[in-house]
């Protein structure tokens, strides 16, 4: 069978075809999903093949294994793949998302004596990483509000050695001005990292904005189906690539192959998820929006929405992401319980981006490790409800959260 050409493709077809060999091509034929290659170690032909093997290629440049903390057939296919769907040099793969963030931070450089500059509108254990992890470290940590406009000069004045920030922020759903950011992280010598696990490269690819290093909770959309954990970062430099395989090594933080498979197969119906993704967010956040029980609805979708014409811009050629937020009008934890508590088809899940739709209480969940006062601040009210849409029939999730909400 001749070697696919993937320069051509779309992302849409990538997803489905660019996952590269699948197994090794004899008379038996050729498996069209790859093998799982569940093997703790791996054999060669002679010693200095072996030799080879430890360094992660042979001479002819093909990858190669030989101890499973090193990598696996399936973690390279998926390191591949990713790298390919964001547009840069390579990827590394990790246990999970956490450990995705705690290697790119690491590979940027962050050591005693540096300064990350970070949205203070961040997934809260990312904060908590930040605070109870680098900062003991002697790394200054500037956490602050980076959807302003005055944001190049502030990271100008601070001069950071990384600036840290998502797409899409959790649970408020603020839009970043990812070119704007990454210019002025490019002009202090910052390296740039962005989580990207809410926009996916279905809506957006930072490293074409001038990012260096991508981050994706791959347990969320890429998945997709609530079946594994998992994440990737993906680099724009080789040198960021290289700390990142080493750090994923030492640190132990490798993905298994099972779970690599679980990731891959689900990538495959990422751009048909997303698409419904999207769809179903927007008819439910302009439901939302008209409902007597809501205050205010979060979704970057809506023409009111802060930054509704920035993601108009960076998001909006496909749609706005499946994920948004919406304010009790009874502001109170108590209440915001007894909505989840009447709900019938929408799970009551610490996680999101899976095909079902999925509720959280952020103060209970995703932001729980901050204060009170930290939550205040950042926006996050008692009555706050995230909500990530999924692939149901978008009236089913519509009468489901309309039953909850007049309970």
């Amino acid at each position: 069978m001749k070697k696919p050409d993937h320069s051509p493709w779309k992302l849409d077809t990538l997803l489905v075809h660019g996952s590269g060999p699948k197994g090794t091509m004899n008379a038996a034929g050729e498996p069209t999903v790859q093998p799982i290659y569940a093997s703790t170690t791996y054999l060669h032909p002679d010693a200095m093949t072996l030799d080879y093997a430890l360094d992660g290629r042979l001479p002819s440049g093909e990858p190669a294994f030989a101890y499973g903390r090193q990598g696996n057939p399936n973690a390279y296919a998926l390191e591949d793949l990713m790298g390919k769907l964001e547009g840069g040099v390579g990827a590394a793969v990790f246990s999970s998302g956490m450990a995705a963030i705690h290697a790119a931070l690491l590979a940027a450089g962050l050591a005693p004596g540096t300064k990350v500059v970070a949205a203070q509108d961040l997934y809260g254990t990312t904060i908590t990483l930040l605070r109870k992890v680098f900062m003991p470290m002697g790394i200054e940590v500037v956490l602050c509000d980076l959807y302003n406009p005055d944001v190049a000069a502030f990271i100008q004045t601070e001069q950071p050695d990384v600036v840290y920030v998502e797409i899409i922020s959790n649970p408020l759903v603020k839009v970043i001005d990812l070119d704007t950011v990454a210019a002025a992280a490019r002009a202090v010598g910052a390296v740039g990292i962005v989580d990207s696990t809410f926009a996916t490269p279905y809506l957006l690819r930072p490293i074409e904005h001038g990012f260096d290093l991508v981050v994706h909770s791959a347990t969320k959309y890429l998945g997709g189906h609530g079946d594994s954990t998992a994440g990737v970062v993906i680099s724009a430099k080789n040198s960021l690539l290289e700390s990142l395989h080493t750090y994923a090594n030492t640190l132990g933080a490798m993905l298994s192959p099972f779970e690599s498979y679980l990731i891959m197969r689900g990538l495959k119906t990422l751009a048909l998820r997303m698409e419904r993704h999207c769809a179903n967010a927007l008819q439910v956040a302009h439901f939302l929006q008209q409902h007597a029980a809501v205050e205010r609805v979060h979704y970057p979708g809506l023409s009111g929405h802060p930054q509704h014409e920035l993601a108009t811009r960076l998001l909006g050629h496909k749609g706005y992401g499946g994920l948004l937020s919406f304010e009790l009008k009874l502001q109170a934890r108590e209440a915001a319980y007894r909505f989840i508590d009447h709900l019938q088809l929408c799970l009551p899940a610490t996680t999101l981006g899976d095909v079902f739709s999925e509720v959280s209480y952020p103060p209970m969940s995703s932001h729980r490790s901050l204060t009170e006062a930290d939550r205040q601040n950042i926006g996050i009210t008692a009555g706050c409800i995230r909500l990530s849409v999924g692939i149901e029939n978008v009236e089913d999730i519509i009468n489901d959260l309309d039953q909850a909400l007049i309970k």
